[in-house]
């Protein structure tokens, strides 16, 4: 059988891959959000007004000046490590309470995309095709995993609201660079939006950064709406990141007649 990848709550030996996937996942937005703030050009109007004051106060030659700039763009970039490295670090004791956050009620879970992958795999992972499958089919299939090796390679979790009535929180939506493109974060979202139906939650919400395109892509594609927006300082009142808050809108009803399977087939099915 060719390599798979199978879909399921987590586990308390989970935790020390989980750990590493969601550090990894934090610190690899250091880049692309420094990136970004200089390319909108930010960085360098800090440097600009230190020198004006530095020309006004001292009259150090030009040459002096232009250090600076290298000099703040370094301080912006340790300043973001700094924060990253902090909710890395949050998020690594969260992880060390999974069982008590997400998986102590019916109201809440963590689920895991673990890939199984034969020993013998030479290629890149992004060259691989994987079979998609919940745990109930793994567990029918009866498939020999001796010779397979396993990683997990996506999270997500999903938690009651304490802000919005009846709603709940989408969380620790990750999937692993070597394993994108490939469907997984859309399973891993129907899963939890699966979920979020058979509690009977009204609402689903997200928080998202400006730089994670991809991620907001796959939400909108969804069905979310936008809910909020609003600035988050980076960099004091200097340098700061737009954050989205968006909304899923659920509208069903379940009843002994009806099972659940899709939450876009079930708004499918109720609303014609």
């Amino acid at each position: 059988m060719n390599c798979f990848i199978v879909f399921r709550s987590y586990k308390q030996e989970d935790e020390p891959r989980c750990k590493k996937l969601l550090k990894n996942g934090v610190m690899s937005l250091i880049n692309p959000t420094y990136n970004e703030i200089l390319v909108r050009g930010i960085t360098f109007e800090i440097p600009i007004f230190m020198i004006i004051i530095i020309l006004i106060l001292f009259g150090i030659p030009l040459i002096h000046f232009l250090l600076v700039i290298p000099i703040v763009a370094i301080t912006v970039y340790i300043t973001l490590y700094t924060k990253f490295l902090n909710k890395a670090n949050e998020i690594q004791k969260e992880v060390s309470n999974i069982p008590r956050i997400y998986m102590s009620s019916n109201s809440s879970c963590f689920w895991v995309a673990e890939a199984y992958e034969k020993s013998s795999l030479n290629y890149p992972q992004q060259d691989q095709e994987y079979i998609l499958m919940t745990e109930e089919q793994f567990n029918y299939s009866n498939i020999d995993v001796s010779l397979y090796i396993k990683k997990i390679v996506g999270t997500i979790a999903l938690c009651k609201s304490n802000r919005i009535q009846n709603s709940a929180w989408i969380k620790r939506l990750y999937v692993h660079k070597n394993y994108r493109k490939k469907s997984i974060g859309s399973f891993l979202l129907n899963i939890a939006l699966e979920f979020s139906i058979l509690q009977g939650y009204n609402r689903v919400n997200v928080v998202i950064s400006e730089y994670r395109k991809d991620a907001k892509k796959l939400f909108i594609k969804k069905g979310f709406e936008l809910y909020l927006c609003y600035k988050k300082s980076v960099f004091k009142s200097l340098i700061t990141m737009l954050i989205y808050e968006l909304t899923y809108q659920i509208n069903y009803y379940i009843n002994e007649n009806f099972t659940v399977i899709d939450p876009y087939y079930a708004y499918y099915i109720l609303d014609s």
